[in-house]
């Protein structure tokens, strides 16, 4: 993977670890679980963009939704709307 912002599963300086021990790291847990461990990366990523104020927690939602569905068959994560009425 090159070094560029768009290929790099995280920032070293936004979570204090070294972005090539996370992804082998991350490569290791996942490999031996049931369920996709692109999806696992790519959602870990973006989970760190959410901790970090780079990405909302509606934008996380929106962009795995269909993802989380096919892979699990439900999608039961909460999601805060903003509505207080729901």
């Amino acid at each position: 993977m090159g070094n560029s912002d768009e290929t790099r599963m995280i920032d070293d300086e936004s979570v204090g670890i070294d972005a090539a021990v996370w992804e082998e790291t991350a490569d290791e847990l996942l490999a031996d679980g049931p369920y996709d461990p692109k999806l696992g990366k790519e959602m870990s990523r973006d989970a760190v963009r959410v901790s970090t104020g780079r990405m909302t927690e509606a934008e996380f939602h929106e962009k795995y939704h269909d993802a989380v569905l096919e892979e699990f068959g439900v999608d039961d994560r909460p999601i805060d709307t903003g509505d207080a009425d729901e």
